[in-house]
């Protein structure tokens, strides 16, 4: 029993570190998006979807071959491996691309999400921008060699680092990220709006701000981070919560707002559940 639990982990670790890897290997080259995008290839209830250009994906079984269909989601080219109706069904052919080294996930464009169990649910790397969003953007696509690009979540403008893969792989780049001082957290994908046209969210890291977006301040929600659970409650309230550190406390961000008056309604509705919740610009 002990050693399958240690085969079981060192499992986990080897393909986590692995997938890691191949994203980022993946990332470097040219994206050329395909002619349909994943949500129109998407007509079941459940997709299965690798984070990998179709042409990057290495020899598979023919059962699995003949289902790989590359499709764009995000402005990236990733490949579709099929719909199902059946979550438990989606479910195994996830197990099934795993076992060949490839981070898939279910993902459902027309059901909610939450019901995937999060072991296969897909997960998107976000960061919060600074007071000049492009040049975050710029900093990200240079930190992470991808096709970073701004998104709406809750909104309000994020920068999204990685499109679409498990919770694991996106947990490990979200740290990578923080480590090189990005406020940066993992999400349920299902809460990054889907642009109308594939190509429309990108954002040219070339693109230079106009003197009124440049100057306008970013408000950020902080609730005081009391003890180790108190990330859980917050993150029940906002998903994409995360801990940071404000003149050397301890401090969870919830909400970022562009509106002062927006920012200090949420402050006053959680400083009741959260005392001590204050609200800071920049």
């Amino acid at each position: 029993m002990l050693k399958l639990r240690f085969s079981q982990v060192f499992f986990l670790a080897s393909f986590v570190l692995t997938a890691a890897i191949s994203i980022e290997a993946v990332a470097q080259v040219s994206v050329v998006l395909p002619a349909k995008t994943c949500q129109q290839l998407g007509t079941s209830s459940y997709v299965v979807l690798v984070n990998r250009p179709g042409n990057l994906l290495p020899q598979l079984p023919e059962f699995l071959a003949i289902s790989a269909i590359p499709c764009g989601y995000m402005a990236n080219s990733i490949t579709f491996f099929g719909n199902f109706n059946n979550l438990n069904a989606a479910s195994y052919r996830v197990a099934q691309l795993r076992q060949m080294g490839l981070d898939a996930i279910v993902y459902s464009f027309i059901l909610d999400n939450a019901e995937i169990s999060p072991n296969f649910r897909g997960a998107s790397v976000i960061v919060e921008p600074a007071a000049d969003p492009n040049l975050t953007l710029q900093q990200v696509q240079a930190a992470t060699i991808s096709h970073a690009q701004l998104v709406n979540l809750a909104n309000r403008q994020v920068i999204l680092a990685s499109p679409l893969s498990s919770f694991q792989v996106a947990n490990t780049i979200a740290a990578n990220l923080r480590s090189r001082g990005f406020a940066s957290q993992a999400v349920s994908a299902s809460l990054i709006g889907l642009p109308h046209a594939s190509t429309s969210a990108a954002v040219p890291p070339t693109t230079t701000p106009n003197n009124t977006s440049s100057s306008k301040k970013t408000f950020r929600v902080l609730v005081p981070q009391v003890n180790q659970t108190t990330l859980e409650y917050v993150k029940a309230i906002a998903a994409d919560a995360f801990p940071r550190s404000y003149q050397g406390r301890k401090y969870i961000q919830a909400r970022t707002y562009t509106d002062f008056s927006n920012a200090t309604r949420e402050r006053d509705r959680l400083n009741i559940r959260f005392p001590g919740t204050i609200v800071i610009s920049e």
